[in-house]
């Protein structure tokens, strides 16, 4: 890191990510990424990675590669972050070491098959190996259907022990090794950066069945078997993070989707009867472990903005601020003094635009929205599959020269 001009206080990454949250002005603007994925990684690095490369991985874990796959995440996240110098780094869980890879056999250079006829392909688009032909298993039609589901399809190293609606889940970790990537990334670089905690979701349930299309058919039908299922899983949620607060973290970033570029994508009033109860409920589990808590969510969320608010995230990442209604300054002026705004490098730009209107991105973002704290430079989602490296050198490079500019 660059030495402290002279009269300021030396402050971490930490710190300052910390004073963005809290609204004050930080040293210089904090900068980091919800994802970053492997061919930028790869040419930031100079070398292969398994870090966010999903058909790399995809086939180490049917290869067995378990092992192989988590030690590139270990390694190149750390590497990344400093090599960029990132104030910000994202964990997560990770497969767990008793992984037992189902048999599948390969077709052709691009087609593999499972042993239960599922039939996966290559998507040149976003570099992955994706089923073609899965059966999405029918929406629940009850609350007990549900919960049987939750608690039968737990995974990720947890067994649920018990549920009572009283008192919550209580849940046990049986393969320690899912934290691998959490534990290292916070013995490695916490304390001086801030370590944010991602995978809980705060919109499309996990088990609850169906495609987007009977979800959002099971929200206008059948609101409060929806509103009691997302209160149940926020339930699990909450049991799980009680693994991760020991862990050193600094934050939980939960996700979801509510919304696309026009709008939301159900009502607000919807989205208020809904699901925040159950967010709130996630947000002060979390804030009471003296976590801070912030929201990846894509889309068009201004008229989301107050009930994010109020279901108390601290900070709003995706931010697609192409979009007139997402413009930094707009933001900054009717949200800024109430939630931080994370973003400002745009991922369409990163794809088709010019290294100057990256760059020019960036310095807009600093200007509009620097000043007086509450704002983290990043991507507008992630530096996605298909970015163009010398678009993103460039938004980086702008942060350099911005970053101290309402220190």
């Amino acid at each position: 890191m660059e030495a402290e001009p002279e009269g300021r206080q030396p402050v971490n990454s930490r710190e300052r990510v910390k004073a963005a949250l809290d609204h004050r002005q930080p040293d210089r603007v904090p900068f980091g990424e919800w994802g970053v994925d492997h061919d930028v990684v790869e040419a930031v690095l100079g070398r292969e990675t398994f870090w966010r490369n999903r058909r790399k991985c995809t086939l180490a874990t049917w290869a067995g590669e378990r092992d192989e796959m988590v030690e590139s995440w270990k390694r190149d996240l750390a590497d990344l972050v400093k090599a960029l110098d990132y104030d910000l780094v994202p964990v997560m869980l990770v497969p767990g070491k008793d992984i037992q890879p189902a048999p599948i056999k390969q077709v052709d250079a691009e087609t593999w098959e499972s042993e239960d006829g599922h039939i996966y392909k290559y998507t040149h688009g976003n570099d992955a190996i994706l089923c073609i032909n899965h059966k999405a298993t029918p929406a629940v039609s009850s609350v007990d259907e549900y919960l049987e589901r939750l608690t039968a399809g737990a995974g990720d190293g947890f067994r649920c022990r018990s549920y009572d609606p009283g008192k919550g889940f209580e849940l046990e970790l049986e393969d320690p090794s899912v934290l691998e990537l959490v534990e290292h990334v916070v013995k490695e670089l916490g304390g001086e950066r801030f370590v944010f905690y991602r995978g809980v979701s705060v919109f499309n349930i996990p088990h609850f069945g169906g495609g987007m299309e009977e979800f959002f058919l099971k929200i206008a039908m059948e609101p409060e078997l929806v509103k009691e299922c997302f209160e149940i899983y926020t339930d699990y949620e909450t049991a799980v993070l009680q693994e991760i607060y020991g862990t050193g973290v600094d934050a939980v970033m939960p996700g979801g989707d509510y919304s696309d570029s026009n709008g939301p994508m159900i009502s607000p009033e919807a989205v208020r009867r809904i699901f925040l109860p159950g967010m709130k409920k996630l947000t002060q589990a979390i804030r009471s472990h003296g976590l801070r808590t912030m929201m990846h969510n894509c889309g068009n969320n201004i008229p989301l903005m107050d009930l994010m608010i109020e279901a108390g995230f601290e900070a709003w990442q995706s931010i697609q601020a192409v979009l007139p209604a997402l413009d930094m300054g707009r933001l900054k002026r009717d949200y800024g003094n109430r939630i931080a705004l994370w973003g400002g490098i745009n991922i369409e730009h990163l794809h088709d635009a010019s290294p100057e209107t990256n760059r020019k991105d960036v310095l807009y973002a600093i200007e509009q929205a620097g000043r007086g704290g509450g704002f983290i430079l990043g991507t507008s989602n992630s530096v996605s599959y298909g970015s163009r490296y010398d678009n993103y050198m460039a938004a980086v490079d702008a942060w350099r020269e911005g970053r101290e500019r309402w220190s």
